[in-house]
Formats: structure tokens, C-alpha cells, sequence
């Protein structure tokens, strides 16, 4: 008789639950639905424009795509502050045009269930945040990406209020010179990428989360991520006379996910925990499990043309790396096969008799 040691899971029929892209800002938590999302960069320099609208921080040069930056803070009622070098920008698809948003930094990816989202506890006339969503460990914003950007529009200042906006955007930008390099090697940077019609990406396809093993970066497409979470964040229960690199059992919200170690899959040397190793979990159309690695860094969206299929079978990371992406500073990433893993028959225990 085998035992499957993974957690299979019955997929409702209705959607319940959303994948959201959590991110800090002024010290509060956000969120916003992960599918309208395109990538993550780090803040470039930003060209700011003269008697723009208060929303505007500037304008950035996406590989040949002309993105307007926006600052969150203006339909939130938070007081402006100061960007530096460790600010991102999320770049997230809207019904006319990509746009940017920055924030101060991204947080986790998250699984939100929609049944349990709480309404604000007060009246709001623009409703820019859909409601609240409590974890275990603090409160975040469900905000109405949609509307924000319906209402850009109508945000357009006297010429006299838009240059003191102008003004404002440019002082709250460092001025020391190192930190202006950074910043103008970043644009430089994303213009000259390879061009991707931003229009025509496949926001579901060709996304994908990468995580670190040993120095190594691997990535997995977005379809499968359930959520993350830190390992030293939950109870890993061991379970007896299983093979190693089943390191245990989370209880994630009343449901039993099993927890591997993929690096021995991969022949990848074992490392040690720290602050920063994650659980990813995630989900097939029948399986769940949650997997460790050492670091978890970002959404990033990766062309099919930039895709190099892998040619060779001679080693299990070989057997489930389906494909490598080589960066333009000649990093290699590579693209984790799920699938063929969950099918791997180690991850299928015999009971002992």
C-alpha cells in the first residue's frame, strides 16, 4: 500500500481564494491582486516632468516603453517622503496602459481568501481600499488597483499647483552623487534591455517567482505559487521513517502540507537555515506541497524567445531543470520542471508492513 506523504487537495469549483503581491508603504501594509502585475525593478532615475499632475513622480524608460511613475501616497492621504536606492517599482498592467507604482519595498506574494475579507470600519467616498485582510502577524490593505487608475485622469493641477508638484517630486529624490550613479545605471540599464511588446505578454504564462539554492538561481511559473512563508514562522512537525528530505508537516490554515527539501533532488549541497529561508508552496492541479529554498527575491517576467530549452538528461538537476534564461549580465536562471517533479516516484512512500 503507498502512502502519499503530499497533501492532495479537491479544487473547488468556485475561486475563492487570490494571489496578491504584498508591498510597504510609510510603514502600513498593501496589496495588490498579482495577476495585473508585469514585473519588479529597483527605483531608476526617473525623468521628472515639468508642471505635471501631483501623481506623477516621473516617467521611466522600459525597455523602449514609456512608463509614468506614480506615487501611491497622493490617493491614500499619506505625507510624502523621500525615495532612496532600496525603493522599488512595481510595474502593473491597467486597462489603457502599463504604469508604475513605487513603494518601499515588496514583501511576500499571498494567498488571500476572499471570505475573509473584512470591510473597512469606515465610510470611505473614494474607496481606493477594498477591504482588510488580517494575518497572524499584521494588517494588510486589499487596494483597488483599478480605480486608482480610472482616476488618474482626473487629476490634472493648475499650471501654478503642478509646477510646485514638479518641485516637490525632485527634492524628494538624494542628491548625493553615488546614489544618483545608482539610480542612472538602473535606467540606463532597463532601456537598453532586450525590448518586450509589453501589450502582448501573457500575464499569467510568463511570470515566474525566483528563489535562491545555494547561490543558484532557480524560478517557478507564477500559476503554480499557492503563497510563502519564512520557516521560522511556522511548526514543521517531523515525521518518523520517511525518507530525508521529507523534512516534515506545516498545518497552513486547517490543511496538512508536506514540506521538501528539493536540493536533494537536485544534488545540491544542504545549507543551513536562516532568517531569510522560505517555504514556497505550491500546487498542481491535485498536489500541494511546500518546498524550502534560501531565499525568495521576486516576480520577474521572462519572454519565450529568451527561453533556452535544456538539451541533456545526465543529472537530476538536469532531468528537472526544463530550461535556462541567460540574463543580460550572464547570469543563468533556471526554470524548475514542476510538474515533472511531483511526478518523481521518491516523493511516494511504501508503508512498512
Amino acid at each position: 500500500m503507498k502512502n502519499d506523504y503530499m497533501t492532495i487537495n479537491q479544487i473547488s469549483l468556485e475561486k475563492t481564494t487570490e494571489l496578491h503581491m504584498a508591498f510597504n508603504l510609510s510603514d502600513k501594509v498593501y496589496a495588490i491582486p498579482a495577476v495585473q502585475i508585469i514585473e519588479i525593478v529597483q527605483l531608476p532615475y526617473l525623468t521628472i516632468l515639468e508642471k505635471a499632475p501631483t501623481h506623477i513622480v516621473g516617467v521611466m524608460n522600459l525597455r523602449g516603453t514609456i512608463i509614468s511613475v506614480i506615487d501611491l501616497r497622493k490617493f491614500l492621504g499619506l505625507f510624502p517622503d523621500n525615495y532612496t536606492t532600496e525603493h522599488q517599482v512595481i510595474i502593473i498592467n491597467t486597462n489603457e496602459k502599463p504604469i508604475g507604482i513605487i513603494v518601499d519595498s515588496v514583501k511576500d506574494v499571498i494567498q488571500i481568501n476572499k471570505n475573509l475579507i473584512e470591510s473597512l470600519p469606515y465610510k470611505s467616498t473614494k474607496k481606493f481600499i477594498e477591504g482588510i485582510y488580517k494575518t497572524q502577524n499584521e494588517l494588510i490593505a486589499l487596494l483597488n488597483i483599478n480605480l486608482i487608475t480610472d482616476n488618474l485622469t482626473g487629476l490634472d493641477l493648475e499650471e501654478e499647483q503642478a509646477e510646485l508638484s514638479t518641485n516637490l517630486h525632485k527634492n524628494l529624490f538624494p542628491e548625493d552623487s553615488y546614489s544618483l550613479d545608482k539610480l542612472k545605471n538602473r535606467a540606463l540599464k532597463l532601456e537598453k534591455e532586450l525590448k518586450v511588446n509589453i501589450d502582448k505578454i501573457d500575464l499569467h504564462e510568463n511570470r515566474f517567482v525566483t528563489f535562491c539554492l545555494n547561490n543558484e538561481v532557480y524560478c517557478i511559473s507564477l500559476k503554480y505559487i499557492k503563497e510563502f512563508r519564512k520557516i521560522k514562522s511556522v511548526n514543521l512537525t517531523s515525521i518518523p521513517c520517511v525518507p530525508e528530505f521529507i523534512m516534515g508537516l506545516i498545518n497552513l490554515r486547517g490543511e496538512f502540507i508536506t514540506i521538501i527539501d528539493i536540493k536533494s533532488f537536485l544534488q545540491i549541497r544542504k545549507s543551513q537555515i536562516t532568517e531569510k529561508t522560505k517555504i514556497i508552496v505550491v500546487k498542481t492541479h491535485k498536489i500541494q506541497i511546500g518546498i524550502i529554498v534560501d531565499d525568495v527575491f521576486d516576480i520577474i517576467n521572462i519572454d519565450s524567445k529568451d527561453i533556452i530549452k535544456n538539451q541533456t538528461n545526465s543529472s537530476d538537476k538536469n532531468r528537472f531543470v526544463s530550461s535556462e534564461v541567460l540574463l543580460n549580465n550572464k547570469n543563468v536562471i533556471n526554470i524548475l520542471d514542476l510538474e515533472k517533479f511531483l511526478e518523481d516516484e521518491r516523493l511516494f512512500v511504501e508503508d512498512a508492513i
